[in-house]
C-alpha cells in the first residue's frame, strides 16, 4: 500500500477537502443513481483512492458488499485483485442482483465468496493473498467489530488501510484501539474527517495503517 499517495491523493479529490460535500469525480454520483446504497459520492471516492494505491502483488478485500457500490467504486478505472465477501442476509441484496450491477459497468474480474462473513475469514479463503485494503462493512457490534479486524491481520500487507464504516457509532470507535495501531499521519486524517466543521459524512473513514 503506497501510504504517502494515498495521503496525497485523496484530498486532491475534492475542492476543499474535509469540508467538500462531494468529489470532483462524477462518477461516483452516477453509481449510486444506477445502484441504490447507504454510502456517499464522498465514500465512494475514498475507496476509490484507496484501491488505486494498491501495490504490486496486494488486493482489496471487502467484507459486505449489498448490492455492489462499494466495490463497483474501488474497481472503476483500478487494475488489481478484488475480493468480496457477503452472504446477503440484509435488506432485500442477492448475489444475482450484485452480479449485473457489476456487469452494468462493464467490471469483470471479481472474486465474490459467499457466506457468514466470521466463518469466512476463519477459514481458508483468503489464503495465500496479501491485502492492501480492507473495507469492512459487516456486523457493529463490539465483539463483531474486533473479530472482524483481528480475523484479517494475519492477511494484512505491511502497511495496508483498513476502512471501517459506521465509525460514527459508539461501539465501532470504541473497538478501535483494540483492534489496529494507526500511523501517526492517519491519526490525523481522521480527526479532520471527523472534525465538527467538516461535510465530509462521518460514517468511512480511514481506521488506521497497521504496521507488521
Amino acid at each position: 500500500m503506497d501510504v504517502d499517495r494515498f495521503l496525497r491523493e485523496l484530498p486532491a479529490q475534492f475542492d476543499d477537502f474535509p469540508l467538500s460535500d462531494k468529489p470532483r469525480d462524477l462518477r461516483f454520483a452516477e453509481v449510486l443513481e444506477a445502484v441504490t446504497g447507504l454510502a456517499q459520492p464522498n465514500n465512494l471516492a475514498l475507496l476509490n483512492v484507496a484501491a488505486s494505491c494498491l501495490s504490486e502483488g496486494e488486493a482489496y478485500v471487502e467484507v459486505g458488499t449489498y448490492r455492489g457500490t462499494s466495490l463497483i467504486a474501488a474497481m472503476l478505472g483500478n487494475a488489481g485483485e478484488f475480493v468480496a465477501l457477503d452472504n446477503w442476509s440484509m435488506g432485500d441484496g442477492s448475489r444475482e442482483q450484485l452480479d449485473l450491477n457489476l456487469a452494468r459497468f462493464g467490471l469483470t474480474g471479481a472474486a465474490i465468496v459467499e457466506g457468514d462473513a466470521f466463518e469466512t475469514l476463519r477459514s481458508d479463503a483468503l489464503e495465500g493473498r496479501t491485502i492492501g485494503v480492507y473495507y469492512y462493512d459487516n456486523g457493529h457490534e463490539y465483539e463483531q467489530q474486533l473479530d472482524g479486524m483481528r480475523l484479517i491481520e494475519a492477511y494484512l500487507a505491511s502497511p495496508a488501510l483498513v476502512i471501517v464504516d459506521d465509525t460514527d457509532w459508539e461501539r465501532v470507535e470504541r473497538a478501535r484501539p483494540a483492534s489496529v495501531s494507526c500511523n501517526d499521519a492517519v491519526n490525523e486524517f481522521t480527526k479532520a474527517a471527523h472534525s465538527r466543521d467538516r461535510a465530509w459524512p462521518p460514517t468511512l473513514v480511514p481506521l488506521g495503517l497497521v504496521h507488521g
